[in-house]
């Protein structure tokens, strides 16, 4: 399973933030480029355990085999519902929210990458290991979004 914590694995999402166009329109959903690169920004944030999100409380996806599946399995559907925190109402320009993305995308690929993780508001505690998956999976899914 790809990981931040794969240095070929985060140069090829580095390649494809950096393919975006800053004129791109989302294929679903209602974000713009540089409110989806602030979004990737707060969930980057939140699995290096800057960015505190609360709990949702919904323990069916703390526990296998949901976690897994979703972690894992099955991609992200498309208009899931987000975490508040995690909606951007506004969002600064799309190059600076790029560059702010890419360089948390290196933070996250030299974080440790064994032991405990935050806690995910929806998942749960999660090890970094997960983390790693689970951050790659979410840039995969808004990349793919933007047609990247």
């Amino acid at each position: 399973m790809p990981t931040v914590h794969d240095s070929a694995a985060r140069e090829r999402l580095r390649r494809r933030v950096e393919a975006v166009s800053a004129t791109a329109e989302a294929r679903w959903g209602q974000m713009h480029v540089a409110a989806m690169f602030e979004h990737l920004c707060r969930s980057v944030r939140m699995g290096l355990g800057e960015y505190p999100v609360r709990p949702r409380n919904q323990r069916a996806f703390q526990r296998f085999p949901l976690k897994h599946l979703l972690l894992y399995v099955v991609p992200f559907p498309k208009n899931a519902p987000t975490a508040p925190e995690l909606i951007v109402a506004e969002a600064g320009g799309v190059e600076s929210e790029r560059q702010s993305l890419l360089e948390l995308l290196e933070r996250a690929g030299a974080a440790p990458s064994e032991g405990a993780g935050p806690v995910h508001p929806l998942f749960g505690q999660l090890s970094r290991r997960e983390w790693g998956v689970l951050l790659h999976k979410h840039m995969d899914h808004h990349l793919s979004q933007f047609g990247a």
